[in-house]
């Protein structure tokens, strides 16, 4: 089991000499925390959950689910559907944003976080799944941290750059915050590897790569 946020703050306070000092309380420490996971979700994708709602018929648009920064895949009753643009969509609806056209969709495109899928689907209770990379949720005594067990033991780089920033000792806090900067660096390498894995890394030919309903993707 990994480093918990209680454990994680009995670390913070132990290094600064801080245990039992209430000029730092448990509550700002954990709202540290959290500002430092969602750092690290926004700038890795490092969070990542899945989520399934259904179709309306004649309903086009539905709404992110809840804490997520970017969609990755979308399926529609099992089929993947493909992103477009919204150049894309005039394309397919000859300009006509409006149309009442109904169907089975193929599409999906994005806007203020809802999906638009394209055609409007014609059928309800059909299973629409999201994969989505998400921002973390709020920290509380009894959270569980929701970013990779590897990247928790560095959020207290984080956390002492703010202590020593509010104690007033700069020079400790912009080390810290270099390290915090560094383990950032090395969390986006990681995790670009990992989504790489199962295959080999190659520069694609723009010769064999898909085509999208107006040209070359």
């Amino acid at each position: 089991m990994g480093m918990t946020p209680t454990q994680l703050e009995d670390l913070v306070r132990q290094r600064m000499n801080v245990v039992g000092d209430t000029f730092w309380s448990s509550a700002e420490l954990r709202q540290l925390m959290w500002i430092a996971c969602f750092e690290l979700a926004r700038e890795c994708m490092c969070i990542e959950r899945t989520y399934t709602t259904t179709s309306v018929a004649n309903q086009r648009d539905y709404d992110y689910p809840s804490n997520t920064i970017a969609i990755k895949r979308v399926t529609y009753d099992g089929e993947k559907l493909e992103p477009i643009t919204w150049r894309e969509d005039d394309a397919l609806t000859l300009n006509d944003t409006a149309t009442s056209n109904t169907g089975t969709p193929k599409y999906y495109a994005v806007w203020n976080n809802t999906l638009y899928l394209r055609p409007t689907p014609d059928t309800s209770a059909l299973s629409i799944e999201i994969f989505s990379y998400n921002q973390p949720q709020e920290i509380t005594a009894t959270s569980s941290f929701e970013i990779p067990e590897q990247f928790v033991p560095d959020i207290q780089y984080y956390l002492l750059s703010a202590m020593a920033s509010k104690e007033g000792d700069v020079n400790k806090a912009q080390y810290y915050q270099q390290m915090w900067d560094r383990s950032l660096v090395r969390a986006k390498t990681f995790c670009r590897k990992a989504r790489r894995t199962d295959s080999f890394a190659a520069v694609q030919d723009q010769e064999t790569l898909p085509l999208s309903i107006v040209g070359m993707k």
